[in-house]
Formats: C-alpha cells, structure tokens, sequence
C-alpha cells in the first residue's frame, strides 16, 4: 500500500473525531437527530481547519442507514463507504476555483431536478465558493431559496467576504475557529503515540504555534519534521528545522532595542542570518511584546523571563509593536526579507516615543522649509470622506513616524480604504515614506476643525467691530431704531 501523508490519514470520519470545533459540532449534531436540516449550509473560517471535512460527516450522517447513537455517521453502510471512497452518486464535491464559470454552474443546477438514485438527500457540496464568478453566484441564487425538498446546499470558504449577501442569507453559517496550540499539541501527541513517533512535549508546541491555528499545516509540518528527526523529535532539532529562535534570543534582541544598543542588535541579527524565515523573527518579538503589556496590566509575570521588561514604557511597547505591526506588509513584497528586518529592528531604535514632539507636527520637506499642523491640511491631495475625517485629526511626527489621533466614535468608523487615502496624501505632500500609528488620543484643539472655527470666530469679530465704528452704518442702524445686531454663525461643518 503506498504511503498516505498524515494529514489524510488522520483526517476526522464522524463528529466525535473533530478537535477544536465544539460549538460547530454540537450544533450538527442536535440538528441531525431533531431532523432540523437547513437546506443551505455555509462553513466559514482559515484554511486547515476542518470545513469540508466536517461538510462530508454531515453528509454522511445526513444519508446513513444506520446512525450511531442518532448523530454519528456509521461509516458502514453503502452511503457512509462510498463518500469515504469518493463514489458517492448522491454526493457531489466540487472545486469552485477550477469550476466556477457560469456555464460550470448551469451544467450543475440541470441535476438538481433528478431525485436521488440511492439516499435521502442529493447533496452539493462547492468547496472554496467565493471563487465562483458573480453570474455563477447569480445563477444559485433561485435554487438557494427555493431548492427541491431532496437537495442540500454545502459551501466551504475562506473568504466569506467576497461571496454575495444574497447568497449568505441563504445560508446556515457555521464559523470554525482557528484551532488553540493546546489542542493541536494533544491532537499531534495522540496522533505521534499511534505512529509510534517519539516526541518530547515542548517540541508538539513547537510545531503546534508554527501551524498558527490549522491542524491540517501542523500535520503537514510533522512530516517535515519527521522526516528530518528520524522519527525522534526533540526542541532543539525542531527549532533548526523550523527556523525558530531560542526564547533567549528574541529576549536579548528586545533588551538591545529598549537599550538603543544598535551594535547588539546587528550581532544578534548576524548570528540569526542563517536562518530564512526573517518575518518570523520579527513576529516572535511582537508576541514578546504583547506579552509584557498584557502582564503589565494583569501585574504578574510569566515563564519567558518577562519580569524584566515590566518596568518598561508601556507607551514605548505600544510604539514597538505598532511598528512592527506596520512592517510586516513589506515581507510580501518580495524583497530581501532579511533587509526588511533589520531596517525595522533601527526604526524602533532611531524612533524612539521618548523623542516625539507633542505640540505640533514639524517636518523639513526636501526644500528644508519648516511646515505645521494643521497648516498643510488644505495642502493635502484629499477629498470626499477622508478629507472630512482627517479635519477631525490632530497629529503627531517624528523623523518618519506619523500619530494621527482621531475622537474615538470617527476612529471606529474610519475604514481601510480612507487610511490609504490619508497616507498615500502625506506622503506625496512629503516625498518620504511614514509609518502611520492610529489612536483616539485626539488633542481637539489642534485640528482642522477647531483651528477653522475660531478663524470664523475671529472673522465675525472683526466684521463688527468695523461695522460698529462706521458712522454711516450707526446713523442709518439710528434711522431704523435698531439698537444692536446680531451676527448669527453659519452652519460649519
């Protein structure tokens, strides 16, 4: 028999085998035996973690002869064995990314009308839906709302997103959560203990973070690992293969960073330069990070030797972590990832929060004049929504690093698209790349807004002032027997 890689072979057949789903299941479940079956069914979530796995157990258990327990898929019956083996008549799986034209769809929906040659149900299950085109999605949508009785819908995603509303409220939605490093951990010590493959606990952990949330990548990194361990996997053989540092150094490489030590910090990024994976390295020192700031709040330390860094700035991790999170876009440009990391690793150094001007924004453009906020706000290359949000905005700069801070209720509205508006508008004012940090620490008067209300103010002001020294403008005012006037504001936006 040929080889069967893990991830298939340890894939869950019946419900009691699905890890890290509970809520998913038991839903399935209590449907199954109360005979409250959905016509639609849409399982959401990332890749790996059991969608069109757990669509083929409600299949199964939807056309079972003999369910266990009345849930259970028997995986006997001549039902259960032939999805199993991937004949199923009445069970049809289809890869929406290489079948999504409309004209794959119609050829599709002219079976819905046939009743099933053996089971219950006919059932279609569309893997990796959001793939079909919006005439194809169009053409599902009369059979989604009104499908013959022996039909079930199953779509698989991981991009529920691009899928159309009118379809979605077609639906059933299951959301599958990415699975916990718990219980990966346990999944692979069963699954390592019946390969009889030795394993020590801190390696399964290892293995179980790399997989960031997806049994299927954890299985699928095992095999690697395996193969490289000879079946003996132990931390420190996991951690060369895998690419991942010590503890010990991500602590040193934040240490130097916090102590401005540029030397430090470019001999441990040398001595770490043989391993390929730079991004990771970066985010290792962001989950660091965000260790600290929580234990700082919950006042406790943890197992990484943390008690060190909690007397550091919150603000300042705050600012690291920013930083950071803002640079991780670079490593899928493609160039040279350990560049990237070490330029990112100096801006945390060189832009220190400590040095941040809090009055005013100050930059030298390329002509060295000196330019203030919000003084270039009308400069700006900005319209619409975005020039209306950011008039709203007080900011802060120093070197490349940008705050912009908005009221808390305009923050939670401003949406992706207008903060690449806003940026792309600095940028171009200033010619020089910024990192963009956003809060709700607004100082209202240093905005836009504020500053164009008090120059009406002023504006009014002076208008009668003028008026009330003209005195031509008080005899005639006298001649009315009108003793004062009012100058009423206009409506400001």
């Amino acid at each position: 028999m040929s080889y069967l890689v893990l991830a298939r072979k340890w894939r869950p057949s019946n419900f009691s085998e699905v890890v890290g789903q509970d809520h998913a299941v038991a839903a399935l479940k209590n449907s199954v035996s109360s005979k409250n079956i959905h016509h639609a069914y849409l399982f959401t979530g990332t890749r790996g973690i059991g969608k069109t796995s757990i669509a083929r157990i409600l299949a199964k258990a939807l056309n079972c002869s003999e369910l266990i327990d009345n849930t259970e898929p028997c995986n006997a019956c001549e039902s259960c064995t032939s999805i199993n083996e991937g004949a199923a008549i009445d069970f049809i799986e289809i890869d929406a990314a290489s079948r999504r034209g409309i004209e794959d769809t119609k050829n599709l929906l002219e079976t819905i009308s046939y009743l099933p040659s053996s089971s219950k149900y006919k059932i279609y299950l569309i893997d990796e839906v959001h793939m079909l085109t919006p005439e194809s999605f169009n053409a599902l949508l009369k059979n989604l709302e009104e499908p013959p009785p022996h039909v079930i819908f199953m779509f698989a995603t991981t991009e529920y997103k691009k899928i159309l509303p009118t379809i979605i409220s077609r639906c059933l939605q299951i959301n599958l959560s990415s699975v916990s490093v718990n219980v990966i951990s346990n999944q692979l010590g069963e699954i390592f203990s019946k390969e009889k493959i030795k394993y020590d606990e801190n390696s399964l952990k290892l293995i179980a973070e790399a997989a960031q949330g997806s049994i299927r990548d954890a299985l699928s990194i095992s095999e690697k690992v395996i193969s490289f361990c000879n079946r003996n996997l132990k931390e420190k053989e996991v951690r060369d293969v895998l690419g991942i540092p010590e503890p010990e150094i991500i602590e040193n490489l934040l240490k130097s960073i916090l102590d401005e030590d540029v030397t430090e910090v470019l001999s441990i990024l040398e001595n770490y330069g043989e391993y390929e994976d730079h991004e990771f390295l970066l985010k290792s020192l962001m989950d660091l990070i965000q260790d600290i700031a929580i234990s700082q709040f919950e006042k406790k330390g943890s197992k990484n030797n943390i008690n060190d860094f909690l007397k550091t700035d919150p603000a300042k991790l705050q600012f690291l972590y920013q930083l950071g999170l803002s640079n991780l876009k670079h490593f899928s440009l493609g160039y040279d990832s350990f560049s990237i990391l070490k330029m990112t690793l100096l801006k945390m150094i060189a832009f220190s929060p400590e040095n941040q001007k809090k009055n005013s924004l100050k930059i030298k453009k390329q002509d060295n004049s000196e330019i203030q906020w919000p003084g270039i706000f009308s400069d700006l290359n900005l319209n619409g929504i975005s020039k209306n949000l950011l008039k709203q905005a007080s900011v802060i700069q120093q070197e490349n690093n940008l705050k912009l801070s908005f009221p808390k209720n305009v923050l939670s509205i401003l949406n992706e698209d207008q903060k690449k508006d806003i940026e792309k508008s600095f940028e171009d004012y200033l010619k020089m790349e910024l990192v963009f940090i956003y809060d709700d620490e607004v100082d209202s008067k240093l905005t836009p807004e504020y500053e164009k209300k008090n120059k009406d103010k002023g504006i009014r002001k002076n208008i009668k002032k003028t008026m009330e020294k003209d005195k031509n403008f008080n005899e005639i005012m006298g001649g009315l027997k009108v003793e004062s006037v009012k100058f009423n504001k206009k409506n400001e936006t």
